[in-house]
């Protein structure tokens, strides 16, 4: 495992970067859209690797960086970021060198690795065939065993740059005896051999980087067999989380949503960017969790899976909003935005299939589909402390039994445990607002329940009278506020203190989706006095950022709950003769909502700041529509009854969307800080 500091990477990123910038700048590539499978320069990936940028994570003794991926990804982002020409080298560096270094023997890794690395060797992927279609394990291509090697016959299809590769990485059957699972090697060839030939395929704008492929007798020494005979299907799926959990599946339409950031004027296409660079951001640090399991030496299988499900389609949204948000007409001979709209209009149907389409994807998702709760100490505790609880909404549980346990005063990544363990069980105390308030007030002023109002709306009017202020009017939605002896105001730089000695307020208790505490304070020109206020000791906004946080960890701790009881349901339920989960439908209809708590899980874990909040709420108002959705498709009637406990949930689901702020609330914030300048590619990332 490869680690390296902040600073290293930062510096790394800034390098490369410079380098981009000067060769756009000097005319040396135009920005494209889906520059990875299209932008095919070869002295563009030279001089990449004369500055040491390809074999990134390989031992220095095949000349490679020994950095980690981490690094490799600041690289590959960097690159297309600006739609860099990087196809040459792309398949190569990004699957077929891991591949070797993992199953090659010394000899091969002698031979090809210093190739990739120097540029001079490229690779295409033969794997897919015509009758196999995305039955990967259905390939006809055959490998027979002859003197010296093997003798290859057959064909392969959507074969990218094979025209233009030196190499070739084969998926071949060597035994038709079993499974067909079974028997498939992995080959590395020449493509200069004898008996190859290669027939163009143009795709949709015309251009060419798909081929056939056809094997005729082809002859493939003994010692280019990667790995071991007959375990090329166990080694083929672990390398295709290399090609699917790069960053390329997120940003080949980037240089579109910049020139449609450009254009983002109207409230419309305003809201548009915030909730695409909300999703942008999201899906970066998603990324990063796929390179940080790489480093740790495990194949991320399912998480690369779950990017390329969501990131393709965030790349096919881009298009979308794009086009209808600015009314543009897609021309590949026009300015900025109509080119690359064009080119993104033609690519966008083979984002969701190539290196597996949706439905597969769906399928690796839902095959390793796992629901159990994360495992810490802090959240043992309190599934110990609440094992024998039912879901409710209840304050005196709250009084009674986990004051006096001091979980309001827990540190940050337990207190979000905790309230991500409380969504889990479909308890409602006041945890949240207490640790809220009492991280807010004086310590003498703290109390053991508290509520925070972190933005009053335009239901309070607030005068001055003195020195002291006056309030009248309602405040609508505050959790809590019945029940507690302590409501935090916020005006400003000032807390405003309500408690029992405050005069000329009342509340009257109400409910939301959820059957949660949703109450509406009244003033009636309540004077607050100057020992009724405090300083505000946070900026402007960043209560209302910490109070979305800590409701945000209880609704995906309410997400995983939901998940969970739908992936029992239908493992218990039987239909036709067989459990639910076998019906495709059902699978595929759990997957989305597993990578849509996956992306979510990971925005919480990354929601260190102003934006990273606000992605994580707009990410998890989608996810909560799908999550919810799901669970009541795959439950059907029994899941619509107050009956099943599922409700618990996805009420919670409902009710928390807009909580606190609604999404176009958080859309709004990063859309104006993406408008400026470059900050869209800072703020998206970490």
């Amino acid at each position: 495992m490869t680690l390296e500091s902040d600073s290293a990477l930062r510096e790394l990123r800034s390098a490369v970067r410079a380098f981009v910038e000067a060769s756009y700048l000097s005319g040396a590539f135009e920005q494209h859209c889906d520059s990875w499978m299209r932008g095919h320069d070869p002295a563009f990936s030279r001089s990449l690797a004369a500055r040491g940028w390809l074999g990134l994570t390989w031992p220095a003794e095949f000349g490679g960086g020994e950095r980690s991926n981490l690094a490799r990804l600041a690289v590959t982002e960097e690159l297309l970021r600006y739609g860099a020409p990087v196809a040459a080298h792309w398949m190569a560096d990004r699957q077929i060198g891991p591949a070797i270094l993992r199953y090659g023997t010394p000899e091969l890794k002698a031979r090809f690795l210093p190739g990739i690395v120097s540029g001079e060797i490229t690779f295409c992927v033969a794997m897919s065939e015509t009758e196999a279609g995305s039955d990967l394990a259905a390939v006809r291509t055959r490998a027979e065993a002859v003197e010296g090697g093997w003798r290859v016959n057959g064909a392969k299809v959507w074969t990218s740059n094979a025209h233009r590769s030196t190499h070739a990485y084969l998926l071949a059957r060597t035994d038709a005896s079993g499974k067909k699972h079974e028997g498939l090697t992995e080959f590395v060839l020449d493509l200069a051999s004898p008996g190859i030939s290669i027939r163009p395929i143009l795709d949709l704008a015309g251009e060419h980087h798909f081929n056939e492929v056809v094997f005729d007798d082809v002859f493939v020494p003994a010692d280019q067999v990667l790995g071991t005979v007959g375990g090329g299907w166990t080694q083929v799926t672990e390398q295709l989380s290399f090609e699917r959990g790069g960053v390329e599946r997120v940003l080949s339409t980037y240089p579109l949503l910049v020139a449609f950031k450009n254009l983002a004027y109207d409230a419309a296409s305003k809201r548009a960017l915030g909730e695409l660079t909300g999703r942008l951001k999201a899906l970066r640090g998603l990324a990063r969790d796929v390179a940080g399991e790489m480093d740790a030496g495990r194949a991320p299988i399912r998480e690369a899976a779950v990017l390329k499900l969501l990131g393709t389609a965030f790349e096919k949204d881009v298009v979308s909003v794009a086009r209808h948000a600015t009314g543009a007409r897609p021309d590949p001979g026009g300015g900025r935005l109509p080119r690359l709209l064009a080119e993104s209009v033609l690519a966008a149907p083979g984002f969701t299939l190539r290196g597996g389409t949706t439905e597969v994807l769906g399928t690796i998702v839902a095959r390793g589909l796992d629901t159990a709760r994360p495992r810490s100490f802090i959240r043992d505790i309190a599934h110990d402390v609440l094992r024998d609880e039912e879901p409710r909404t209840d304050s005196e549980l709250w009084v009674m039994r986990l004051a006096d346990l001091g979980w309001h005063d827990a540190e940050d990544a337990d207190l979000l445990a905790l309230l991500e363990t409380l969504g889990e069980l479909g308890i409602c105390v006041p945890l949240a607002e207490t640790a809220l308030a009492n991280a807010l007030v004086p310590p003498n002023r703290r109390m053991e329940m508290a509520t925070v109002v972190p933005v009053p709306g335009a239901g309070l009017r607030v005068t001055r009278e003195d020195d002291c202020l006056v309030l009248d009017g309602s405040i609508r939605g505050v959790p809590w506020a019945a029940v507690s002896p302590l409501v935090v105001l916020v005006l400003g730089d000032e807390l405003v203190l309500l408690d029992g000695g405050v005069m000329g307020w009342r509340v009257e208790p109400g409910w939301d989706l959820a059957g949660e505490p949703y109450d509406t304070i009244h003033f009636n020109e309540s004077l607050i006095e100057p020992h009724e206020r405090v300083p505000n000791p946070w900026p402007t906004g960043a209560v209302l950022e910490r109070a979305a946080l800590l409701r945000s960890a209880r609704t995906v701790g309410a997400m995983r709950a939901a998940l969970r009881l739908s992936v029992q349901h239908t493992r218990d339920r039987t239909q036709f003769g067989r459990p639910l989960r076998d019906f495709q439908a059902v699978s595929q209809t759990l997957a989305r909502a597993a990578a849509h708590l996956a992306l979510a899980e990971s925005a919480l874990a990354r929601a260190t700041d102003g934006y990273g909040i606000a992605a994580l709420r707009i990410v998890l108002a989608e996810a909560a529509d799908e999550i919810a959705a799901a669970a009541h498709q795959v439950h059907g009637a029994i899941g619509v009854t107050r009956e099943h406990r599922l409700h618990h949930h996805t009420r919670l689901l409902w009710a928390s969307r807009d909580d606190g702020a609604p999404a176009h609330h958080w859309a709004d914030l990063l859309a104006d800080a993406a408008r400026d300048s470059d900050l869209l590619w800072d703020l998206t990332g970490d």
